[in-house]
């Protein structure tokens, strides 16, 4: 239970996603399956209101402890019929985040185990800490935050509204649900603009570079099948970067990249991709180039015969990470002091114990006074494994401070 949500019904349709096979150029590489994603994250935004209304006192906290607890029977009652099972071979866990935070674990002498629940390991684990047995999905979380934060962390547009409120740097742009006021919102925005569901996350059905009519009501049909309502904002240029913070302390800081190429004012942009391609660290896969790319390529003016000028970026898809052929490097030493505070006083603002923000920058190393940039999105459950396991960069141990939080405040979870 990642978020410990009052009610569980997005988690509940969301469970359902590592069950999908099927393919899906807008989803990628992380596939999910259409129908129960868009009736999860739309129920979810319809809802948030409510959810909201109920972050007060006692009636929250009862609340929450009631889904905990009911989460941990749910648990074990398919243990007590035999469907489900405690695991203590982290090689059996199938997610990356979870492998790092149980290998912290082994260095305490903490004792940890994920369940196996149909013949499937799942990312739920429980952990016996200072007496204690704890029991989270992907990472721990307290039961109860103060500010309620975990209701509407992933939600693009109320985390927007919040850090404007603040004065916090973000995107322009909004959250829509019909073509007439996207339409009116499109003609006041600098171009390109980019669209994505409003809930959601790695990417899917993002659209970049969006300068056209066409393109606007294509990229919105796109987002608009994982949800009712779709985020516009202007593109902001740059890498993108994820921020983690624990207890509102910058942790660990990455940047990732989509699959791009450098010109040299003499090959083709197909011909640079055969040379990345040759050239690629052993962990990055390999770009295969398909109508996605073209159409990205195309919105931006390019082709696969285009030349571009000597020192030229040209980013190939809008997908970031190492399984579209992008990259990734753990850069919080060389970030500048400034941007470093921005990301932690940006934590103040929603005041939640463990959140990752993605932001997007030209130069990470520079002061962000005269740049043009933004957060985007933020993660309440980050993939932590990606800053130990960086391709560039010294590791950031961001398991090690996770566990020092939570063993401080146990009592919490």
């Amino acid at each position: 239970m990642a978020r410990q949500r009052i009610f569980c019904r997005r988690d509940f349709l969301m469970s359902r996603q590592c069950l999908s096979k099927k393919t899906c150029q807008a989803c990628g590489n992380n596939p999910t399956p259409h129908f129960s994603t868009w009736l999860a994250e739309t129920a979810q935004v319809f809802l948030n209101p409510l959810d909201r209304m109920i972050i007060r006192g006692w009636v929250y906290r009862l609340l929450s402890t009631l889904a905990h607890k009911f989460f941990i029977g749910s648990i074990y009652t398919l243990k007590l019929f035999g469907a489900a099972k405690l695991n203590s071979d982290s090689a059996r866990v199938v997610c990356e985040r979870g492998k790092v935070f149980w290998q912290e674990a082994i260095k305490r002498g903490i004792l940890m185990q994920n369940f196996i629940v149909f013949g499937r390991s799942v990312d739920v684990y429980q952990a016996m800490v200072r007496g204690r047995r704890i029991y989270f999905n992907g990472l721990p979380r307290p039961i109860v935050t103060s500010s309620g934060s975990e209701l509407w962390l992933d939600d693009k547009e109320l985390l927007k509204r919040r850090l404007r409120q603040a004065s916090l740097p973000i995107a322009r742009g909004g959250s829509f649900s019909r073509w007439d006021e996207l339409l009116n919102t499109f003609h006041q925005l600098d171009k390109p603009v980019i669209l994505k569901p409003r809930l959601g996350s790695r990417g899917r059905h993002t659209t970049t570079n969006v300068f056209t009519l066409e393109e606007l009501k294509r990229a919105f049909q796109i987002a608009k099948q994982l949800c009712h309502w779709v985020v516009m904002e202007e593109h902001l240029e740059g890498s993108v970067y994820r921020a983690t913070l624990v207890n509102g302390k910058l942790v660990g800081l990455l940047r990732g990249d989509p699959p791009r190429v450098v010109g040299d004012g003499v090959h083709t942009i197909a011909e640079l991709v055969d040379i990345k391609n040759k050239n690629k660290h052993p962990l990055v896969s390999e770009v295969v180039v398909d109508n996605q790319h073209l159409d990205f390529l195309t919105r931006g003016g390019l082709t696969l015969s285009s030349v571009p000028a000597s020192g030229e970026t040209v980013d190939l898809l809008e997908k970031i990470g190492v399984s579209y052929g992008g990259w990734r490097a753990e850069v919080i030493k060389e970030t500048h002091p400034e941007i470093k505070k921005i990301m932690e006083q940006v934590a103040a603002a929603v005041n939640d114990p463990l959140v990752g923000f993605d932001f997007i920058i030209k130069n990470v190393s520079s002061s962000p006074q005269g740049q043009k940039w933004g957060i985007i999105e933020c993660n309440g459950t980050p993939f932590i494994d990606l800053h130990h396991e960086p391709l560039a960069g010294e590791p950031s141990d961001v398991a090690r401070e996770l566990w020092d939080y939570v063993e401080e405040n146990v009592r919490r979870f």
